[in-house]
């Protein structure tokens, strides 16, 4: 019994709890409540599998430079490449080397990664709902990195769809841009 006693809520109690609405000694204190959405959630997740595709295009690019015999492939192409499109390098109709093969890769894989960097950061800020212009850099990252069959780019133009869509999240009013 003594149970059900201490369970029961008394009147006295409820009136004695401040809700808020009279006398409160700040009275211009404005809470902005924002709708929450998946949608930052669901732009991380694109992020995040864009930096792991990046991350792939950068560790293939790295095995590409660790082989000779697929240096002097890829060499041996770019050539056949140039001669049927009809282009030449400069006048003397020399062929690419392999030592400029190895210099656009290694830029390529640096490239990659640095991209891969930006997408993981601004999918991890997106997860916080913090830093929203860092987060625009990553969803760019992720478009400019040109990952395998341009499924980082995918990824991330979507992201950048979501996270444009999921602004107030971020405490980022809408503005009336009308004239």
């Amino acid at each position: 019994m003594d149970n059900e006693e201490s369970n029961e809520w008394e009147e006295t109690e409820y009136e004695s709890l401040d809700w808020g609405d009279s006398g409160s000694e700040q009275e211009n204190s404005i809470v902005s409540l924002y709708p929450s959405t998946n949608k930052p959630n669901i732009a991380a997740l694109l992020l995040i599998i864009a930096g792991f595709v990046l991350l792939g295009t950068a560790t293939t690019m790295n095995g590409i430079l660790n082989d000779s015999d697929k240096i002097q492939g890829v060499t041996v192409k770019y050539n056949e490449v140039m001669q049927e499109m009809g282009l030449e390098i400069d006048e003397e109709g020399e062929e690419i080397d392999e030592a400029f093969v190895r210099n656009v890769i290694e830029v390529g894989m640096i490239w990659e990664l640095v991209c891969a960097i930006l997408s993981f950061v601004g999918g991890a800020l997106l997860v916080m709902r913090q830093n929203y212009n860092l987060v625009l850099v990553g969803c760019a990252a992720a478009i400019i990195g040109l990952g395998g069959l341009l499924l980082s780019t995918l990824c991330g133009a979507s992201a950048l769809y979501f996270t444009f869509q999921s602004k107030p999240e971020f405490g980022i009013n809408e503005q009336d841009e009308s004239w």
